[in-house]
This record gives structure tokens, C-alpha cells and sequence, in this order.
């Protein structure tokens, strides 16, 4: 799988959580303005987290997500209300700026996930191995690793399916039924 499509799959995922995130957006800001005045803790395993997601690599181009997060916003309002599409564009566009340097957001988000399976100081293990030279490797064929990974998986399944749905074809057709060979 090229680098490019991994990082739309992974701009997809972005999207898809950002369309959640949009869903909830009036909660948490309602949230964020009633926690305003108070200080916010500093969350070590979470910032451990965001360590490792930037180190390994796994985020997309930020400025790809918001690209397709931009579009996706546009789309959604211009299905809502096809004749306003010339300000829905021009609206959304300036909207988005405001976002435009959200990148640590992005792996904030990430980072969520990984504090859910791995302890602080197993985090700060992964980080120390994707700083050696065997983990900046490791990080960079990632990508492709998944993406054959997957690829392989596929090609398995396909001929798996093939194997059994001929087979199944064999037996039902000897119980009268007519399945082509």
C-alpha cells in the first residue's frame, strides 16, 4: 500500500473521529467554558502517549485531515442546504483557519488510545525503542508493513471464500440444488 493511501485510510479515520468529535461539540464546549477558570492537570501518561504517537509516525498530515475534514463539513452543509453552497464554502473555509494549527489536538486524540493498553512507563519503553535506530526503522516501514499486512489478509480471504463456496457448490449440488461450477 503506498504511504499516500495509508494516510487517506488514516485521514479517514481522522474524519470519521472529527465528525463524532462535531456531534459532541456543544457538550464540550458548554464543558470547556465551565472549566475555564480552572487549571488543567498535566496528565503524564496522556503526554507519554502523544510522545509516542509523534515518534512512530502514525498520525497523517495534519494539514491532509483538515483538508478532508474542511470538505466533509462543506459536503454536509450543502446537502442540508444546496443554495447557500457559494456562502456554506466561503463560511467553512474561514471557520477552518481557525484550526489550521491544531496538529497537537489531532495527536492528543490518538494518544487516547494508546494510554487505554499501555501503562506510563511501558509507553516510555515504546519511546525509547522507536528512538533507536531498529525503531526508526520499524516506524518508517510501518506503513507498508500494515498495508501488505492487510493486503495479505485479503488475498487470504479471497481464496479461502473460493475454496469454501466451491465446495459448498459440490455438496449442494449433489443434494439436487443447481449451483453453476
Amino acid at each position: 500500500m503506498k504511504k499516500s493511501a495509508l494516510a487517506s485510510m488514516l485521514s479517514a479515520v481522522v474524519l470519521c473521529a472529527g465528525m463524532s468529535a462535531s456531534a459532541l461539540a456543544q457538550d464540550a464546549k458548554t464543558n470547556a467554558d465551565a472549566n475555564a477558570a480552572q487549571p488543567v492537570a498535566v496528565d503524564t501518561h496522556l503526554q507519554a502517549a502523544i510522545a509516542v504517537v509523534k515518534q512512530t509516525g502514525t498520525l497523517p498530515a495534519y494539514s491532509d485531515a483538515l483538508k478532508n475534514i474542511v470538505l466533509n463539513s462543506k459536503r454536509w452543509l450543502i446537502r442540508e442546504n444546496p443554495s447557500a453552497e457559494k456562502d456554506i464554502i466561503a463560511t467553512v473555509d474561514e471557520i477552518a483557519q481557525q484550526y489550521k494549527d491544531d496538529n497537537d489536538q489531532m495527536a492528543q486524540s490518538v494518544a487516547v488510545a494508546w494510554t487505554r493498553y499501555l501503562k506510563e512507563d511501558e509507553l516510555k519503553e515504546v519511546l525509547a525503542f522507536f528512538k533507536t535506530p531498529t525503531g526508526q526503522k520499524f516506524a518508517s516501514y510501518q506503513p507498508r508493513i500494515l498495508g501488505e499486512s492487510v493486503r495479505g489478509i485479503q488475498e487470504f480471504s479471497a481464496i479461502m471464500t473460493n475454496l469454501i463456496v466451491k465446495a459448498a457448490k459440490e455438496q449442494l449440488n449433489t443434494k439436487g440444488y443447481k449451483f453453476s461450477e
